[in-house]
C-alpha cells in the first residue's frame, strides 16, 4: 500500500484492529471510500461500547463503512480491480464487494517454527511465542527474549522497555521486571485518535469495584474546536472509595499524548483530584482532563 502511487477510489480492508483502522482513516483522508471488514461481532472490543459507538460515528462521517461478522470467503484480483465475497456469520447472508485495492490487516504472530528453538531448550507456547518469566528469561539458561516474539502486546514501546529490563538484568541491580511497568497505555492513530489505559467500565464492574464514571464530548474542549477536531469523547473510571483512577479512554485530538499524563498519575497512585485541579497550558487538549474529572 505504501509503495503505490495511485489512490484507490474504493479501498477494501480486512481486519478491524489498529493497523486496519489507521490505514482506513488515512486513505479516507486522502479521499478514498473505504469498506472495513471485521470478523468479530463487536467493534473495538478492548474499549467500552459507548467509545466504540463514538468511533463508528466518526468513521461513518469520513465515508468508512464498517461491517461486522464478516467472514471472507474469496478474493480475486481482476483487470477491473478486486472482487471479494464474504458471509455474515450472524445469519449466513452472502455479500459481494468490488474495490480498487485490498489491505489485509488480520494481525501478526511470532515466526519461530523454523528456528529449532526446542534444540536450544527454549520453550514456546501454542502460538509459537517464546515463553519468558517476568524478567524476560527463557527456559534456557542465559537466554532472554524481547519484543514481539514473546507474544504479548505488540507495541514498539514495550520492546524498548524489554531492552531496559534485560540491560538491568545484565549490567545493573537486577530489580526491573515486567511487573513494574503496568498499567500500560495503548493508542490507535486514527482520526480522531484513540488512547486507553487501565480498566474499562465493563471490566471495573466485573471486578467488583464501586465506581464513578465521567464522560464529556471532545467538542467541550476549547483546543478541540480550534483544531476543528470535535469528534469523539473522553471517559474516566474512578474508584469511589479511594479516588484513584482505574481507567481512562480518550477519543479525541492528541489522545496518544494526553493519555501519558493520565498514565503518570495512575502509576504514582495519585487521586483524580490532581488532574481536576492541575493548571494546564491554554489552549491545550490536556485541559480536557480538568473538565473530565470536575463532576466527581
Amino acid at each position: 500500500m505504501l509503495q503505490s502511487n495511485k489512490l484507490p477510489a474504493h479501498l477494501l480492508v480486512i481486519g478491524g484492529g489498529a493497523v486496519g483502522l489507521e490505514f482506513a482513516t488515512m486513505y479516507a483522508g486522502f479521499g478514498s471510500h473505504v469498506t472495513l471488514l471485521e470478523a468479530g461481532n463487536r467493534f473495538l472490543p478492548k474499549v467500552d461500547r459507548d467509545i466504540a459507538a463514538s468511533m463508528l460515528e466518526a468513521l461513518n462521517r469520513k465515508r468508512i463503512n464498517v461491517r461486522l461478522n464478516a467472514r471472507v470467503q474469496s478474493v480475486y484480483d481482476t483487470a477491473e480491480g478486486i472482487t471479494l465475497t464474504y458471509t455474515d456469520s450472524a445469519n449466513g447472508t452472502p455479500y459481494y464487494l468490488k474495490g480498487d485495492a485490498l489491505l489485509v490487516a488480520i494481525g501478526r504472530k511470532p515466526m519461530t517454527a523454523e528456528l529449532n528453538l526446542e534444540k536450544a531448550g527454549i520453550q514456546t507456547d501454542k502460538r509459537g511465542a517464546i515463553v519468558v518469566d517476568n524478567q524476560l528469561r527463557t527456559t534456557a539458561p542465559h537466554v532472554w527474549a524481547l519484543g514481539d516474539v514473546k507474544g504479548d502486546e505488540q507495541f514498539d514501546y514495550l520492546s524498548i522497555d524489554d531492552f531496559r529490563i534485560i540491560r538491568n538484568q545484565l549490567f545493573e541491580n537486577k530489580k526491573r521486571s515486567t511487573k513494574d511497568r503496568y498499567p500500560i497505555p495503548f493508542a490507535i492513530f486514527t482520526d480522531p485518535p484513540l488512547a486507553h489505559i487501565g480498566l474499562t467500565e465493563e471490566e471495573a464492574m466485573k471486578n467488583g469495584y464501586s465506581i464513578h464514571v465521567a464522560r464529556i464530548p471532545a467538542a467541550m474542549i476549547p483546543r478541540a474546536r480550534t483544531l476543528h477536531s470535535i469528534d469523539g469523547m473522553l471517559k474516566a473510571i474512578v474508584d469511589i472509595h479511594t479516588g484513584r483512577i482505574l481507567g481512562c479512554t480518550l477519543l479525541c485530538a492528541d489522545a496518544p499524548e494526553v493519555i501519558n499524563t493520565v498514565a503518570s498519575i495512575m502509576k504514582t497512585g495519585q487521586r483524580y483530584h490532581f488532574l481536576r485541579d492541575f493548571i494546564f497550558t491554554h489552549p491545550s487538549m490536556n485541559e480536557g482532563l480538568n473538565m473530565l474529572f470536575k463532576p466527581f
